[in-house]
């Protein structure tokens, strides 16, 4: 017996050694600057997944949206915001969410019905049919009446104004760089 269990100790202890190793990626500059600027307070991380979903809007612009979130949410559990800092306000609010579940999804509930309500209204302005439909739909619906997200960043304009589309000239390509074969200087030696 105690053989054995040695045996599947060691096999356990190889197959973790494996998969941290097979799990390992080499360590660049980029990498070294990024944890660099991690350890200091206040610096926000930037590359995927450490952005945030409006790239329209500056950090100073994003944070300030941020807090207004933050605020409304705090206002809806009743925690005083007066004075507090975002980071502070998504504490509290964390607490708040685990000690009053009921609360929160009944926020999250009326949040997205606010959600379908404004995608309705902008769907019927552009003579979209909401009937039946689900927010998915409808946004999706709605990107494509507007040419998708990447001809407006992801965002639905609400104003009634119809942008111009200009044709988009097309980026030259590598292929268009190269002279042709029959262009190509051959030289002799």
């Amino acid at each position: 017996m105690g053989m054995a269990k040695k045996g599947l100790f060691m096999a356990a202890a190889a197959g973790v050694a494996a998969a941290t190793i097979w799990q390992a990626q080499p360590v660049t500059a980029s990498r070294i600057a990024h944890a660099a600027g991690a350890e200091e307070p206040g610096v926000q991380q930037e590359g995927p997944g450490h952005g945030h979903h409006r790239p329209h809007m500056t950090k100073e612009d994003f944070e300030a949206y941020r807090l207004k979130k933050l605020q409304e949410m705090a206002n809806y559990f009743g925690i005083p915001t007066e004075g507090k800092s975002a980071q502070q306000l998504k504490q509290e609010l964390a607490a708040a969410k685990e000690s009053n579940k009921e609360k929160w999804e009944a926020f999250k509930a009326e949040h997205r019905a606010k959600r379908l309500e404004h995608l309705q209204k902008l769907a019927e302005k552009h003579g979209i049919k909401t009937e039946g439909k689900t927010e998915e739909q409808l946004r999706d619906e709605l990107m494509k009446a507007h040419g998708g997200k990447e001809k407006h960043h992801g965002k639905l304009r609400e104003h009634g104004q119809e942008e111009k589309s200009e044709p988009k000239a097309e980026k030259p390509s590598i292929s268009d760089a190269k002279p042709a074969p029959s262009e190509e200087k051959h030289t002799s030696s």
